[in-house]
């Protein structure tokens, strides 16, 4: 066949139409449909963990603090309503021990994060009860470190943080332990692996 027949037999197409155009569309709409709730239960998920990682530097940034200028060192939430606001400083503040030694705002890590505190014992504590959000936040809530690194046994030291978010019931929820050793850790209730509480 030469070129001529061949050109009248299967003309060449330019561009898409129509039907294509829509078929695309529909095709991304019902992925969009399906993909959208994972996307924000993934979001909200995210915003817990990013929190919860601001809130446990900030334990680790005092518990490091009160090592390096062999002082008591204090991590307290400064906000009675359960956002993330915290605050490092010296219990006794002087020329070489300032307060305070660093913050941490409302939002860092999400808009919608919240905490809730417990100076309860850790030993023998149940971490599939979630502490509500704003539970325990009156009165500026802190743990105090020594300056071998230990929260001090106090009645009054924070020895859990649950943070939540209050945009969605069902995500995810993290657990910050602060034992009487002072290493603070981060855990995930809902895990079955080596991160669950």
């Amino acid at each position: 066949m030469d070129q001529q027949v061949m050109k009248n037999l299967f003309p060449m197409q330019r561009g898409i139409s129509m039907i294509e155009v829509m078929a695309t569309i529909a095709v991304l709409a019902v992925v969009m449909a399906i993909g959208a709730p994972n996307l924000s239960s993934w979001m909200h998920n995210t915003e817990i963990k990013s929190t919860a990682q601001n809130v446990l530097t900030g334990l680790q940034l005092a518990r490091g603090e009160a090592v390096r200028r062999n002082a008591r060192v204090s991590f307290t939430l400064t906000d009675a309503s359960g956002t993330t606001s915290w605050s490092v400083g010296c219990v006794t503040v002087s020329a070489t021990c300032e307060a305070p030694i660093q913050t941490g705002t409302a939002t860092e890590g999400g808009q919608n994060a919240r905490l809730g505190v417990s100076t309860a014992s850790l030993s023998g504590t149940n971490y599939a009860a979630p502490i509500a959000a704003g539970s325990g936040m009156s009165g500026a809530p802190s743990v105090v470190f020594t300056a071998f690194g230990q929260a001090e046994p106090t009645a009054t030291n924070i020895t859990r943080i649950d943070v939540t978010n209050s945009a969605d019931a069902n995500a995810r929820r993290m657990v910050i332990r602060i034992p009487a050793g002072g290493s603070a850790s981060l855990c995930d209730p809902a895990a079955t692996n080596s991160q669950s509480c």
